[in-house]
């Protein structure tokens, strides 16, 4: 079972800090990439795949479902296969499903989905990178996850 601890330090102060885990939040590199599928086809009819996109993953206990950056998607050429009716707190909207391929690689974790939900993370950068992926509860499902905000601490175990 690979796991990932990641505990926030304070350079300044020399403690680990709960703070910066309370601003950061539960995040993991991620790769974002075409679905093994379509990329078995590309290579077969000699179509150059596009490479994979890194940015952060977020932890997000309140989405159902996984969701990608909708210009990650696109700039994929990741096309959609369907739609969904989404509810946020910004309300009902429909939204895109793409299937794609997420690497996590301080897990050494890669996982083929048939279907993720497009959203806008337009501008969420953390830490000079952008927030590009949400893990919702369809991947914590199948997981571990302990969040130990006094301590900075938080455990991630697929």
């Amino acid at each position: 079972m690979p796991i990932f601890n990641r505990h926030f330090f304070d350079q300044e102060k020399g403690i680990y800090s709960p703070a910066f885990l309370a601003n950061v939040g539960p995040i993991l590199d991620v790769e974002v990439n075409v679905p093994q599928a379509l990329m078995d086809l590309s290579t077969t009819q000699n179509i150059p795949v596009p490479s994979p996109i890194t940015g952060w993953a977020l932890i997000d206990t309140g989405a159902s479902r996984t969701c990608v950056d909708q210009a990650v998607l696109s700039s994929l050429m990741i096309k959609p296969i369907s739609t969904v009716t989404m509810f946020s707190a910004n309300g009902q909207a429909i939204h895109e499903i793409c299937p794609t391929k997420l690497y996590f690689p301080s897990l050494k974790l890669s996982i083929d989905f048939g279907s993720v939900i497009s959203v806008n993370l337009e501008g969420q950068d953390i830490l000079d990178k952008p927030l590009i992926v949400l893990v919702g509860r369809d991947i914590l499902s199948n997981t571990l996850f302990f969040y130990n905000g006094s301590s900075g601490l938080f455990v991630f175990a697929f």
